[in-house]
């Protein structure tokens, strides 16, 4: 499947590894809808694709951890992106730190953001993908949602948060089989933030080095760039010499 003139959503897309994705998925001649909850990132990001392709993308501001911004993007994504081939569920509230000294505010933030309200934007956006002929589903859930995986600096509302995150990816994965979307998702270790745009983006890493943005990102979009036979329903990535299964 050629990813050329696909339309894709991006969640988290103000900054990190969804900026990362939606500058790389424009490079890839596609169509990205920036969606994230702070305007003025989306709107640096969406100025960079500009500046390197020509074609300014929408932009819509949306809340994971809001469920009523949710309902508001994806009223516009009706409108923007009726030809809507690909979601990727990338933003979720991150936090650090020992557990007991955890707010109520950051773990309904952290819970809201990664659970309720991807579970909410994806279930509201069905009906757009349903009618393609084929579209994807993808979630960066991260290694702190698998069960083997040390915290490694991730809070416990984060891990359990992500924990439940890639629950609900293999739910829909068994729902949605024999529909024409595929599910799939993407569990990276520790990423170094950095965009197409740097020139760290195409420097070679050794062995010893951690992943960056351009790890993840070309892993995605290898996996949705697959023919619609084939499906990568989950790939674990990490650096070489790992530090979150020792």
């Amino acid at each position: 499947m050629t990813l050329s003139g696909k339309t894709i959503a991006i969640t988290g897309a103000g900054r990190g590894l969804g900026a990362a994705l939606a500058i790389a998925a424009a490079d890839r001649h596609m169509k990205p809808v920036l969606l994230g909850r702070n305007e003025r990132g989306l709107l640096e990001i969406a100025g960079l694709i500009e500046a390197r392709s020509g074609r300014r993308p929408d932009c819509v501001i949306c809340d994971l951890a809001d469920l009523a911004s949710v309902a508001s993007a994806v009223a516009k994504l009706a409108i923007l992106a009726p030809d809507l081939d690909i979601l990727v569920n990338s933003g979720s509230q991150w936090t650090g730190g020992a557990f007991e000294a955890q707010t109520d505010e950051q773990i309904a933030s952290v819970i809201n953001s990664t659970v309720s309200g991807t579970i909410a934007l994806t279930r509201r956006l069905l009906p757009l993908l349903s009618t393609r002929p084929a579209a994807d589903i993808h979630t960066v859930v991260s290694m702190s949602g698998l069960p083997y995986a040390r915290m490694r600096g991730s809070s416990v509302p984060f891990v359990a948060a992500k924990a439940a995150q890639n629950g609900f990816v293999q739910a829909l994965t068994e729902e949605l089989i024999g529909s024409p979307i595929r599910v799939t998702s993407i569990h990276p270790g520790i990423i170094e933030d950095v965009l197409p745009t740097d020139d760290t983006w195409n420097e070679e890493r050794n062995a010893s080095d951690m992943l960056s943005d351009r790890n993840v990102v070309e892993a995605i979009l290898y996996i949705l760039d697959q023919p619609a036979n084939v499906a990568i329903r989950s790939l674990v990535i990490e650096r070489a010499r790992t530090e979150f299964l020792s």
